[in-house]
């Protein structure tokens, strides 16, 4: 602004604003990219490819040839996932960008207790055909590699999908997802904290059924039949780990927090969609980053003991 400004001899002789002047400049990138934003997204994997050997991309078009599906996981998101792919997570509630294509993260969990990004993909609708696509094509990337368990939201059409496509893959709802929804729908505070006991605390089967049956009783009470119903129909589906301390660990709150963080720092709604690869690829970036700082401080730094078997703790870490 200010070098348009000194060329039209100062501000006062621009006949439009800073504002005017960015929202224009906004305006000429998007419609450049515009008609052509399937193709740049298709070529940004293909230049993806040419300098990752390790690199996997997909994509499917429709009938009028329009970019239907994708899918994407760089060389690093499939090392990772073959050295920490005991469990899964991904979440489909994300829609961040300008088409309200659903996106889909693949995540899980390093060695430092960080998320680590086994995938993305961006997809045209929820369907179970969809998310059979989706998954088929990340088991793809991996080497036909299945993780030994997978959390999700309570999707119905995902939960279908991963029956179809990994039959003999663990599946577990997201406690956090779970919470977070009886929240939005109930606003009862002694409800909601019986509802967490139930998701969190460490549960055998004959205690987890005594009380889901005493919260479904107070559901009734508190007039939410919509909610119950839809409840309903995962209650019996692997809701809970039954005291399975990993699972426990994997799906805390800060975990899936992460994931949230990520899309509102990184995504918006206008973002186009070569743009929201950019965008995923610097969050990428940013994890990456936080782990080498964290494997910096275990080599660097002696971490505190809480035993006296020092020989034992020091490589645990």
């Amino acid at each position: 602004m200010g070098y348009i400004a000194f060329q039209k001899g100062g501000y006062r002789h621009a006949d439009f604003t800073h504002k005017d002047l960015y929202n224009h400049i906004d305006r000429y990138r998007r419609s450049k990219v515009k008609n052509r934003d399937a193709n740049a997204a298709i070529n940004h994997l293909i230049g993806k490819l040419n300098n990752d050997p390790l690199f996997f991309g997909k994509y499917t078009f429709t009938s009028d040839k329009g970019l239907e599906h994708i899918f994407w996981a760089d060389g690093q998101s499939i090392v990772d996932y073959h050295c920490f792919r005991d469990i899964v997570a991904f979440d489909s509630m994300y829609k961040k960008n300008k088409y309200n294509k659903p996106l889909v993260i693949f995540s899980g969990c390093n060695h430092h207790g960080q998320t680590i990004i086994f995938g993305s993909g961006l997809l045209s609708d929820e369907t179970t055909d969809t998310y059979k696509w989706l998954l088929k094509t990340f088991v793809e990337s991996t080497g036909e590699k299945n993780p030994k368990a997978v959390i999700t939201d309570r999707d119905l059409a995902m939960r279908d999908a991963i029956k179809n496509v990994l039959p003999n893959v663990t599946h577990r709802l997201c406690g956090w997802h779970l919470q977070r929804n009886a929240c939005e729908n109930i606003k009862n505070l002694n409800f909601l904290r019986d509802f967490k006991g139930l998701i969190y605390d460490n549960n055998d089967h004959r205690d987890s059924d005594r009380k889901w049956a005493a919260i479904w009783i107070s559901t009734t009470l508190l007039g939410v039949p919509g909610w119950k119903r839809r409840t309903k129909l995962v209650r019996y589906g692997p809701i809970f780990s039954y005291g399975i301390s990993f699972f426990e660990y994997i799906r805390t709150t800060s975990q899936c927090e992460s994931i949230n963080s990520l899309i509102r720092f990184y995504v918006n709604r206008k973002n186009t969609l070569i743009d929201f690869m950019h965008n995923l690829d610097r969050a990428l970036k940013k994890y990456r980053h936080n782990e080498l700082i964290a494997d910096f401080k275990c080599q660097c730094f002696k971490p505190m003991m809480s035993t006296l078997l020092e020989v034992y703790e020091r490589y645990a870490y």
